[in-house]
């Protein structure tokens, strides 16, 4: 009988529970592996079989695997590798990845990678490592194609086959004897002219471009907006100093997007897997005691001025949850849309009045519609009850009051600190939430005892 072979490792956690596994059968297994997947293998390992994994890769794979890699297990993988593997590395990385992930490292160990790096590829690592990592100095990498505005078709694409530089190759820039940009050609425009054509005769010469501290956000808003695979980047002088790529570009979007989602949450962007408990609960805990602030402020309100309304008429608390979840995700519901529009670039401060007009009417249609729903069901629940259209009343004043305020404040606010340039994304999650329980509750109880309610 031939020999029982053990079945294929589901993943690379498995094949290193297993006993006696060779370095060769390691080799073999990462080999059809693409980088991406590696990185995903390499984050769900702990550090000691990280390195030991990441030691076994080729220096391109390598370079691939890491680039691709969340931050804090990056790093954690940075700090255990030899030097020399390291500089192999990073000198197969684009500048700005390298640029970021030095920034985290002791200052010794930064120069002395830097040191055993290759010296251009290093200088320019330093020279983004001056901008901040959140403009486009700091996301713009050194490797694209520039040609004088001399040149023809068929020394432009010569320039493109000579060159190393890939990652921008589908985009070539014309630029003047001081580097100022006059003009951009795409490689199929190349193709198609004939090889002694003037790249002056059908160069595009309407170039959009962004200064080196342009935030990141607007550097993708402007590619987004027309449509543009890498966007060049120039410094003071107008001088064209680097490009800011799509695949950055896509990478900037994910992190706004993320990071956004997070600041509307009441929270900052960490790594749930990998982030210390004790670092998380620092960074949420400031924005629930501010939650629960208002939650008992709204406490001390209910008990010094409606508490006889209350006692008069227990049923009213009841509906307290429909009325302020219904305000409330309106309210939310408003902002995250004016936040989007903002990022997005497709809502402007200067719109204040028509975006406003435009989510009261909303809000207000949505609380009739939700007001006159929850109303019926109560008078339905409480009929034959005396004080059943007082009820009935109460909750669709409530209703409607709450999210017509919610989407007033969850739109203004945004728009408002847009405007004095802070984040709008901070306007979100505990202080709508907030403010809509608050006002929610004082008006649904005011209504209650204007009405009169004197039994339950």
């Amino acid at each position: 009988m031939p020999d029982a072979v053990d079945p294929p490792p589901e993943s690379l956690a498995d094949l290193l529970a297993q006993e006696g596994v060779t370095e060769e059968r390691l080799k073999a297994f990462l080999a059809d592996i693409h980088p991406v997947d590696l990185a995903e293998f390499l984050t769900d390992l702990g550090v000691e079989e990280r390195v030991r994994i990441f030691e076994l890769l080729d220096t391109d794979r390598a370079a691939r695997a890491l680039a691709a890699m969340p931050h804090q297990p990056k790093v954690e993988l940075v700090e255990g590798i030899g030097e020399q593997k390291l500089s192999d590395v990073l000198d197969r990385m684009p500048d700005e990845a390298v640029a970021d992930l030095i920034d985290h490292l002791p200052i010794h160990r930064e120069k002395k990678i830097l040191s055993q790096m290759d010296q251009e590829h290093a200088g320019d690592v330093r020279e983004l490592r001056a901008y901040d990592p959140h403009t486009a100095g700091g996301r713009m990498t050194k490797n694209f194609v520039a040609v004088p505005e001399h040149f023809t078709a068929g020394e432009a694409i010569r320039a493109i086959q000579g060159s190393v530089n890939s990652e921008t190759v589908s985009v070539l820039y014309v630029v003047d004897e001081n580097e100022h940009i006059k003009g951009v050609c795409g490689v199929g425009s190349l193709l198609s002219h004939a090889p002694e054509t003037l790249l002056s005769e059908f160069m595009r010469r309407e170039v959009s471009f962004v200064g080196v501290n342009t935030d990141q956000e607007e550097v993708a808003q402007l590619a987004r907006k027309y449509r543009l695979r890498a966007v060049p980047v120039v410094d003071n002088d107008m001088r064209l100093i680097g490009v800011v790529t799509l695949r950055d570009l896509f990478d900037v979007v994910t992190e706004e997007a993320n990071e956004d989602m997070m600041k509307m949450a009441g929270s900052t962007l960490v790594d749930s897997l990998h982030t210390p408990t004790w670092v998380r609960y620092r960074l949420r805990l400031p924005w629930l005691f501010l939650t629960l602030g208002g939650e008992l402020f709204i406490a001390l309100v209910i008990t010094k001025v409606f508490l006889a309304t209350l006692a008069r008429a227990a049923i009213l608390t009841a509906f307290m949850p429909a009325i302020m979840a219904t305000g409330g995700n309106v309210g939310l519901q408003s902002t995250t849309l004016i936040i989007r529009g903002l990022g997005m670039g497709t809502i402007r401060t200067s719109q204040v009045l028509k975006v406003l007009a435009a989510e009261l009417r909303l809000g207000l249609l949505l609380g009739i519609t939700c007001g006159v729903g929850a109303a019926a069901f109560a008078m339905i629940l409480r009929s034959g009850h005396s004080e059943v259209l007082k009820l009935g009343v109460a909750i669709f004043l409530a209703m409607l009051s709450a999210t017509a305020a919610t989407s007033v404040v969850g739109t203004l606010e945004p728009l408002i600190l847009h405007r004095l340039k802070l984040d709008p994304a901070t306007a979100c999650g505990p202080f709508v939430t907030m403010f809509n329980d608050l006002f929610g509750t004082t008006i649904y109880f005011l209504i209650a005892m204007l009405l009169g309610f004197s039994s339950s």
